[in-house]
C-alpha cells in the first residue's frame, strides 16, 4: 500500500503553493519563522498521507501530532521550540533506524 501512495494533484498543488509562498514570506518574517513554516509543511504532508501508510508509519504520524502542535504553540520561546523540534527529529530518526534495520549495525 505505502509503495503506491500518491498525493492527489490538489494536495500536491496545496503543498507546493505553501512552500513557494513560505519562501517569499521568509524575506520579511523573523528568522525563526522558517522553522515554523517547515514544521507546518510537515504537518500538511502528514495530514495528507495519514490513513494511506503502513501501520508502522501510521503509528509515527499519530505520535507526532501532539509534539508538533506543542512546538507550534511554544514557537516564540526559541529554546523550548528547539527542544520540541529535537524531540520530533529523534522520533523520526528512531523510526528510520528501525524501519531500515540499522539498529543491528549500531554498536
Amino acid at each position: 500500500m505505502a509503495e503506491k501512495m500518491m498525493l492527489t494533484e490538489d494536495q500536491a498543488i496545496e503543498l507546493f503553493t505553501f512552500l513557494v509562498v513560505s519562501a517569499r514570506t521568509q524575506l520579511d518574517d523573523p528568522h525563526h519563522y522558517a522553522s515554523m513554516r517547515l514544521l507546518t509543511a510537515a504537518e500538511i504532508l502528514r495530514d495528507f498521507i495519514t490513513g494511506h501508510t503502513s501501520p508502522e508509519t501510521q503509528k509515527l504520524l499519530e505520535a507526532t501530532v501532539d509534539k508538533s502542535e506543542r512546538a507550534q504553540i511554544i514557537m516564540n520561546d526559541t529554546e523550548a521550540f528547539a527542544g520540541a523540534l529535537d524531540e520530533l527529529c529523534a522520533m523520526v530518526a528512531q523510526f528510520l533506524v528501525e524501519r531500515n534495520g540499522l539498529q543491528e549495525r549500531v554498536p
